[in-house]
């Protein structure tokens, strides 16, 4: 048994406790009213989140409690934050509806990180299976911000999140693959144009920060099924195309036989 390691790595466990500390403080302003506040706090957590893995492979400073400190405060961060922010925003109008609702995107955050928590290292690390827990967090997060940041009131409002909250707390526990974007090599020299877009991106992000952000991951929750059956078809592709090879390999040697029958026979 490996003997128990003294000590715990300060940057990326500091970076996943600053994660932890904005989904609680979503909370906190989700119980005063300030709403906005605490989807822009939901958003900070997803940076330093983000942050975290890439400064402990960085600075090669990778651990199992690091990992399990992690999983702990995102579903803080991404479980129960937003749950609790759309519930005293807008779902305590439903009633015991409302708070259910709220449960069912917790528990499907929960259910979605123990599976990714037991699928490391098994698990194609092109495509995420569910919806991922902080996507769905931001998919909350962004509608909540949008329609405080805009003044949006048409009085569907509330439907809108109900049913946003539904789907996205169906989809982290579904099958449906989810690009992941880890095949990006990040590391390697780019074109100056791929620079530029980047920029340009940012840009154009600043202008509407929130209603584009909302628009960017509704955008991501619709690629799944998109993503799914580009999968699907690729694999049976793939199996239409491994018969053939078969049934190729399979007729050369009968092909071969009656070759060598026939001038046996002449013989």
């Amino acid at each position: 048994m490996k003997p128990f390691e003294k000590g715990i790595y300060l940057l990326p466990n500091l970076m996943t406790t600053l994660a932890l500390f904005a989904g609680f403080y979503a909370v906190i302003a989700g119980m005063n009213g300030q709403f906005e506040l605490g989807a822009i706090a939901i958003f900070v957590a997803m940076v330093f989140d983000g942050l975290d893995g890439r400064v402990a492979r960085m600075t090669n400073s990778s651990s199992a409690f690091g990992a399990e400190y992690d999983s702990l405060a995102d579903m803080v961060s991404f479980g129960l934050a937003p749950a609790l922010l759309v519930y005293q925003w807008a779902l305590q109008d439903f009633g015991k509806l409302g708070w259910l609702v709220a449960f069912i995107f917790t528990v499907g955050a929960a259910l979605r990180l123990a599976r990714f928590n037991t699928q490391v290292g098994i698990a194609d690390k092109r495509y995420f299976q569910g919806l991922p827990s902080p996507a769905a967090a931001a998919l909350l997060a962004g509608f909540v911000w949008m329609v405080e940041t805009n003044n949006i009131n048409t009085g569907l409002e509330s439907l809108m999140v109900l049913v946003l909250t539904v789907i996205s707390g169906l989809m982290m526990v579904s099958n449906i693959r989810f690009s992941s974007f880890k095949e990006l090599n990040l590391k390697d020299k780019v074109p100056f144009v791929t620079l530029f877009l980047v920029v340009l991106v940012f840009v154009v992000i600043t202008i509407k920060p929130a209603m584009i952000l909302f628009i960017v991951f509704f955008g991501y929750l619709l690629s799944g099924p998109v993503v799914t059956l580009r999968v699907i078809q690729q694999k049976r592709a793939m199996r239409r195309q491994a018969k053939r090879e078969s049934k190729t390999t399979d007729i050369a040697p009968e092909k071969e036989a009656e070759s060598s029958s026939h001038e046996e026979n002449k013989e």
